[in-house]
């Protein structure tokens, strides 16, 4: 029976998700872009809005205590102008970090952008991960240079236990071109629930637990004798043994 609650519960904070995003999209966002007719600023209220949206969403799941968190919640607060990047071990990741940290660009998955109940909150912020490697540098540094964090999971997906770990290496090539930082941190949700071969609204008898651990960021510049392929992988190996090695 708890179980079976905990589930319904789950969905009821989906549903509340989904209403959300689309009264963003479809009455919020449309009435800010008339209002606002500069471009800064209309980034700056859109980021905003989606920030407290989705911290309200995980306000949510903690008072239903189907969710806990563990983290530095000032450090995060102060987070500016970073590359951040984090392991994926469940599908909301990327809404707890956008809820933790202010002046957020997420990278998503292109199919998001089709998405009906997410796709006119995404469209005006985020960047899709199927744009070319020039298009996503020049808006990638677009934002960092703006104060804005670019939120990367390197992976392209969910984390699957026991697969073998291979990172794409844009978010590489994004911090030798912006020369920001990388901050690497890596997300622990246990026991384990919203996973990659896991039904979403199936979140077990207990509060799962998201542990976030800040690693130290990595600003690797002037690397002599090396193309930038090179100095692509270079960084893509130092981020791989920050974000998984203990």
């Amino acid at each position: 029976m708890k179980r079976i609650i905990r589930s319904f519960l789950c969905m009821l904070c989906f549903f509340i998700f989904g209403a959300g995003a689309l009264g963003l999209g479809g009455i919020v966002f449309p009435i800010m872009l008339i209002i606002y007719r500069d471009w800064s600023a209309r980034r700056r209220i859109l980021s905003k809005s989606i920030h407290v949206s989705w911290r309200f969403f995980v306000w949510l799941m903690i008072k239903m205590r189907l969710i806990s968190i563990k983290c530095d919640r000032e450090k995060l607060k102060k987070i500016s102008d970073r590359i951040i990047i984090a392991n994926h071990p469940s599908l909301i990741d990327v809404v707890i970090l956008i809820a933790l940290i202010p002046k957020c660009v997420c990278v998503v998955k292109e199919s998001l952008f089709h998405n009906v109940f997410v796709k006119k909150v995404i469209r005006h912020i985020y960047l899709s991960n199927d744009m070319s490697a020039e298009e996503f540098i020049s808006r990638g540094s677009e934002f960092l240079n703006a104060g804005y964090n670019i939120v990367v999971f390197p992976e392209g997906t969910r984390t699957v236990a026991g697969r073998r770990i291979r990172l794409h290496r844009g978010f590489a090539y994004l911090h030798i071109s912006s020369g920001k930082p990388i901050l690497p941190i890596h997300i622990e949700n246990n026991p384990p629930i919203l996973g990659k071969k896991q039904k979403w609204y199936d979140i077990g008898n207990k509060v799962s637990v998201y542990t976030l651990k800040l690693k130290d960021e990595i600003n690797v510049q002037n690397i002599e004798g090396k193309s930038s392929r090179d100095k692509a992988i270079y960084v893509t190996n130092l981020a791989s043994d920050a974000m998984f090695k203990p």
